[in-house]
């Protein structure tokens, strides 16, 4: 795992963190929106549906209350019930109404009953005005009243809110009843829990930003030093096995002196060699996967570095009994390590020359795309038809048995091409179609 990979994984564990703690808040706090939008429409509801029931008009204070079980002095009807001593499911019962609403008897109250302000409009069979009630409300007269009462009169749902008002609208046989009550102050504590819960959610989601933010460090740690045991292992493997690896060819080669060449010294030698190659590319992987330094790039003609690749590699096409064609366009540049650029090129089309289809084809193409650019190589691939490219740029991976050590290949060369792109936040991608096998890398 390079320097850049981790950081990914940082802003992963941040973005993932993120998102949870405001879908939570928002969740939290849109319930609670909800839930108290929900207990005014109801009790707002229940107001009006009160007017509508009375003919247009609130209720008198001692009908409501005697409806609600007491009498004029406001003592409950029921002498033997302990009302000092109420029961757990009381307790229970007072609480849901206390938080979702007191059912119809919002009006039972004295207080409740005289700070209720509204108005009324009755229209007539005809839909003409017959009577406006406006003597309970000092801020709306009478053609007012009118106007907000045909405004709703229109509207699809008998029940819903016009500026600070809930109304409802009941039809009745001879007559339709449009109520309007003031709710000015369930309205303003509606937004005011909106709004703290929006200035919540801001503040929170900074100081959990800010918060998450310094414990990724720590979430990721293990892994930074996982991945710097890792490069020191290879790093430290690796020099101590080209040691042995040295002894072996050499005692190899004095054998041959004295004893001359057989097929014996040739396999160690050929072994020998393989193993220092593969020592080689290891070693390459840990340097690929290492960030550059962004100052390192400089202005770079990809379309001449790619040609010049290209042109190293005809001869070996052209032994192998294979066609390499270019399509390069001119003057291509962009930020970059010209080194990288060239072993990215020899990477992909050494492969595409090794596992190309006898007397096959090999495309080489480079265009501008944005900012960056794109290469692309294809070759003749006869039998990839079923293949998983997908694990094609996993280390030692083959795809077949025509993928084999004869070619002398390692299985590392596609994953040093993933980690070269990579570093230039790009993206490298194999796919088949119709005998075709392309990698395509973008570059930005």
């Amino acid at each position: 795992m390079n320097e850049q990979s981790i950081k990914k994984l940082k802003n992963k564990f941040l973005i993932i963190s993120m998102c949870s703690f405001i879908a939570v808040m928002v969740i939290i706090g849109g319930l609670i929106y909800i839930g108290t939008l929900t207990v005014s429409r109801r009790e707002a509801h229940e107001v009006t549906q009160s007017i509508i029931d009375n003919g247009g008009e609130l209720p008198s204070v001692k009908t409501v209350i005697r409806d609600d079980g007491s009498d004029d002095n406001g003592q409950d009807s029921e002498d033997d019930e302990d009302i000092t001593n109420p029961t757990p499911k009381e307790n229970l019962n007072n609480f849901l109404k206390t938080l979702f609403g007191s059912g119809r008897n919002i009006l039972s109250n004295k207080d409740q009953w005289y700070a209720t302000r509204y108005f009324s409009v009755i229209f007539d069979r005809q839909n003409n005005v017959a009577d406006i009630k406006a003597d309970r409300i000092a801020s709306v007269d009478l053609q007012q009243a009118k106007q907000y009462a045909l405004a709703v009169s229109k509207n699809t749902f008998s029940f819903g809110s016009i500026g600070n008002y809930y109304y409802q609208v009941s039809k009745q046989k001879n007559r339709t009843i449009v109520v309007f009550v003031d709710s000015t102050n369930q309205i303003r504590l509606t937004n005011r829990i909106l709004y703290m819960a929006l200035i919540l959610l801001g503040f929170g989601s900074i100081i959990s930003f800010l918060v998450l933010r310094a414990l990724s460090y720590k979430v990721i740690a293990p892994e930074i030093r996982n991945a710097e045991q890792q490069k020191q292992f290879i790093t430290n493997a690796s020099h101590e096995l080209k040691t042995p690896l040295a002894v072996i060819k050499a005692n190899t080669q004095v054998q041959e002196m004295m004893n001359g060449k057989d097929e014996w010294s040739e396999s160690t030698m050929h072994q020998v060699d393989r193993m220092t190659g593969l020592i080689q590319n290891l070693v390459t992987i840990v340097r690929a996967e290492e960030k550059e330094d962004a100052g390192d790039r400089t202005d770079t003609d990809i379309s001449e570095a790619i040609r010049d690749t290209v042109k190293s590699y005809a001869p070996v096409a052209e032994n192998a009994g294979e066609t390499l064609n270019q399509n390069i366009g001119d003057g291509i540049h962009m930020n970059a390590v010209e080194s990288q650029i060239r072993q990215l090129a020899t990477l992909l089309i050494d492969n595409a020359i090794k596992y190309c289809d006898e007397k096959g084809t090999i495309d080489v193409t480079v265009i501008q795309k944005g900012r960056g650019i794109r290469l692309s190589v294809s070759n003749s691939y006869s039998d990839g038809k079923n293949v998983d490219y997908s694990k094609f740029f996993e280390r030692f991976y083959r795809a077949d048995q025509s993928h084999n050590v004869d070619k002398g290949g390692y299985g590392i060369g596609l994953s040093i091409a993933e980690s070269l792109v990579k570093q230039y936040n790009g993206s490298i991608n194999a796919s088949w179609k119709d005998g075709i096998i392309t990698f395509d890398c973008i570059l930005k």
